[in-house]
């Protein structure tokens, strides 16, 4: 198979994996930048199972109406960064605006809103007449279609209550331990996902499984009302490192994020 930059980013912005043959995760690195820890006290409150996880993200994600995110994937020779603001409810997307830093190809922006997704793609590979693109799967433009299938991905991503998925699919749970990350006091945990028991519908679950891989690392930090400051995954992909860091931020903040005019999106 072979592999991009962009499905590397598409696939780590919702598993902090990708799903190819030969590809193994590494083992996690607990002091990650921007974050500080101490060893867990036996007689801390936070959770320390599977369950106890879950219940914790999921209570913490469903009061979450907004929230700010960033993402960097740094493999050899090419580091994508992303960074935009998302609105939910219950944890899950409902409207987008994020905009790709794309290395040497430039930068995109990508608009969500009510169910349709927007592309504003850099200006040589814009062959558009108009600044926004419609991304449909139905697209008679091939390279649409193509991104249509990997924003699905993106879609998902943006979503938090995906975090609560991983805890309950875990296969084990580490408490590693308490500190702090941008001032805000988190826990950090060393989550095992058991792929196998991810959502027949996850992306990226099938072609996981098919290739041998039936365990994902994720690190995690958490603040005191179960919400997602970070998450961190290191895989190495057919003999090369890559690194995927999400950061979430500003929760519940105003965002206002709405379609562009009708006149400047080419729908073909």
């Amino acid at each position: 198979m072979i592999i991009t930059q962009r499905s590397v980013a598409a696939a780590a912005m919702l598993c902090l994996a990708i799903a190819v043959p030969s590809c193994s995760a590494s083992g996690h690195s607990p002091g990650a930048q921007g974050m500080s820890t101490s060893s867990a006290s036996p007689a801390s409150p936070a959770p320390t199972d599977a369950t106890g996880l879950a219940d914790l993200l999921h209570r913490g994600i469903s009061s979450v109406s907004s929230v700010h995110l960033a993402l960097n994937v740094t493999s050899p020779g090419q580091t994508i960064n992303s960074e935009g603001d998302a609105k939910l409810a219950s944890g899950t997307l409902q409207a987008l605006d994020i905009t790709e830093e794309l290395g040497s190809v430039g930068k995109r922006r990508l608009l969500i809103v009510d169910q349709a997704t927007y592309a504003q793609v850099p200006g040589a590979a814009n062959q558009a007449s108009k600044p926004w693109v419609l991304v449909t799967r139905d697209s008679p433009n091939p390279a649409v279609r193509n991104m249509a299938v990997s924003l699905e991905a993106v879609r998902k991503s943006a979503s938090l209550d995906h975090f609560s998925t991983f805890a309950s699919a875990a296969r084990s749970v580490q408490l590693v331990g308490k500190g702090s990350f941008n001032g805000t006091p988190v826990t950090h945990y060393l989550v095992n996902v058991d792929v196998a028991k991810l959502p027949e519908n996850t992306p990226g679950r099938q072609p996981l499984l098919g290739a041998g891989i039936t365990t994902l690392p994720i690190e995690l930090y958490v603040d005191d009302q179960g919400r997602p400051l970070k998450a961190t995954q290191n895989m190495t992909v057919q003999g090369q490192h890559t690194s995927t860091v999400i950061t979430f931020s500003k929760f519940n903040a105003p965002v206002s994020i709405s379609a562009p005019p009708p006149d400047q999106v080419a729908t073909t």
